[in-house]
């Protein structure tokens, strides 16, 4: 509330002299342009005058200009007094008999003290309302940046599509319009979103740049600033910059050989979502696709499938990164000053990884420019394996009963207690969670952490393995989890609620100590070994 001194100041009568006759009774009145206050006798002398009668004559609550002076409006409960103070708990101009009948608890101000203070506050919406305009304008940049990329790939996609074609003669050209089609319904799809984004944003900064003119246009020195300052107050939240469009997918054609049997395989495969269908694992039809050794003698100790025809190989003792396809050709790397120990990706944008370093840190790679940051330090624990469920939430296990989960911001939210201590986890689109001890393999809920079942080498077919050395676990779009087993050659295959595994492979397949397993989006199984060598399995 205001000092006694404050309301003695506020209880004064304020008063106006008439410009014309110096009374100050029935002042109510202002001319605009002869910047003069007017009494009710004078006003219509004024109006009728031949050089006056057009002027802007308006009660002198509206006045629009006297100086620097502020201009206070007539109290609409109080005829004759004006509003000099406001009120704050019940945010509205008050006079001296509404303070003294209604507003004598509460808090309030001054009319020039609140003005200055709303003056500051449209201040800070103008600004926040030029921050949003700039946010959006560069969001339009960046939309029409990726757009380009889409149509680029598409191009290049084409032109391989057809160099493939012209190779398959005449008999092959249905299935080249056929994939031709697909990418046309692809481009057009993307095209649709791109238009619907456009419009989006340029309609963002076409409402936005409305409300920065009126609230350039406010004169300061009017009530009407109080109307402007909670009109934006109310409006700008409902334009939220941080939210993003999300980038379209780019297909990939992977080429086929002309000796394929199949005509299909010959011109080549598109690939831009997860379309595989689920088939029963039977070991015995589980075809290999490729074999390749990246570098000699160095255990694979991750590997995480980009796409459909691309993976992130985390190699034992490397400060690094290695993308390669599915033939084993290395396509990039990445050099890092520290040697990670686990990858997990951030959607097709960044990757988070754990280290043999820095043990309780989460580290972020950014693909974009292959800036490191740190993105969580989760001590005292020990920061082992890491992955994302479908709630964008990072989970990471600690060598211990406990699993750490963190937010996008790398903040710890909460901590999930298991039954063993767990080097190794996937998550289930379900939201529970497969944690492994290199012997066991447990399957515990989110939230409590409680054991559902537990798998202790029991196969289908009725026996029982019996030393085990589990790895890096992953899992398909069915919960289907894969976890390799480089004591007995084997990747087992347990269902979703199932205490027993099926075995991916046989002898045929020549897997020697797998330690890392990772699944792509056409289901395909990537095989990495304690040598280097990299399988690709298809189920």
């Amino acid at each position: 509330m205001a000092s006694n001194r404050s309301v003695r100041r506020a209880q004064e009568p304020v008063t106006y002299t008439c410009a014309l006759c110096d009374s100050e009774d029935g002042v109510r009145w202002y001319c605009n342009d002869c910047q003069e206050s007017l009494c009710d006798r004078c006003k219509e002398t004024h109006t009728r005058g031949r050089k006056t009668k057009n002027d802007d004559v308006v009660s002198i609550g509206k006045a629009t200009r006297q100086g620097d002076k502020p201009l206070r409006e007539v109290c609409k409960l109080h005829p004759g007094k004006l509003c000099d103070m406001f009120c704050s708990d019940c945010n509205e101009l008050i006079c001296s008999i509404c303070l003294s009948k209604n507003h004598k608890q509460h808090n309030w101000k001054l009319f020039e003290d609140e003005l200055s203070v709303k003056k500051e506050h449209l201040k800070e919406h103008m600004t926040t309302l030029a921050d949003k305009i700039a946010n959006f304008k560069n969001e339009t940049s960046e939309r029409h940046r990726v757009n380009k990329t889409f149509k680029d790939n598409i191009d290049t996609t084409r032109k391989e599509v057809n160099s493939q074609r012209t190779k398959l003669k005449a008999e092959v050209d249905c299935i080249a319009e056929t994939v031709l089609a697909e990418l046309a319904s692809l481009e057009k799809e993307e095209s649709l979103l791109y238009k619907k984004d456009i419009q989006r944003s340029e309609k963002n900064v076409e409402e936005l740049t409305r409300l920065l003119e009126k609230a350039e246009l406010t004169d300061t020195s009017s009530v009407s600033i109080f109307e402007t300052e909670v009109s934006l107050r109310n409006t700008l939240p409902l334009y939220d910059v941080k939210m993003k469009h999300v980038s379209p997918k780019q297909p990939s054609f992977v080429t086929g050989s002309i000796d394929r049997v199949l005509l299909t395989k010959m011109l080549g495969e598109l690939h831009h979502e997860n379309q595989y269908e689920k088939t029963d694992i039977d070991s015995k039809h589980v075809q290999r696709l490729s074999t390749s050794t990246v570098t000699q003698r160095n255990q694979i100790l991750d590997i995480c499938p980009v796409d459909d025809s691309h993976a992130w190989l985390l190699i034992y003792q490397y400060q690094g990164l290695v993308l390669i396809n599915s033939e084993g050709v290395v396509k990039e790397t990445v050099k890092l000053d520290f040697c990670p120990y686990k990858i997990t990706m951030v959607g097709t944008t960044d990757i988070l990884m754990t280290s043999h370093n820095d043990n309780s840190y989460v580290h972020k790679l950014s693909l974009h420019n292959q800036q490191v940051t740190t993105f969580a330090d989760i001590r005292p624990h020990e920061a082992c394996d890491i992955i994302i469920n479908e709630r964008q939430e990072v989970f990471v296990s600690t060598g211990t009963p406990d699993i750490v989960v963190l937010n996008q911001s790398g903040t710890i939210v909460r901590k999930v207690t298991c039954g063993i201590r767990g080097w190794f986890i996937t998550c289930f689109s379900s939201g529970d969670i497969a944690v492994s001890d290199f012997s066991n393999v447990s399957v515990v809920t989110d939230r409590s952490g409680t054991t559902k079942y537990k798998w202790s080498g029991e196969i289908n077919n009725g026996q029982q393995v019996g030393s085990r050395n589990l790895f890096k676990m992953s899992r398909d779009k069915y919960d289907r989890l894969f976890v390799p087993d480089s004591f007995n050659d084997q990747v087992y295959v347990l269902h979703r609620d199932s205490t027993q595994a099926m075995c991916l492979l046989d002898k045929k397949h020549g897997v020697i100590e797998p330690t890392a397993v990772g699944v792509d989006t056409c289901g395909n199984v990537w095989v990495g070994c304690i040598d280097g060598t990299v399988h690709v399995m298809r189920l």
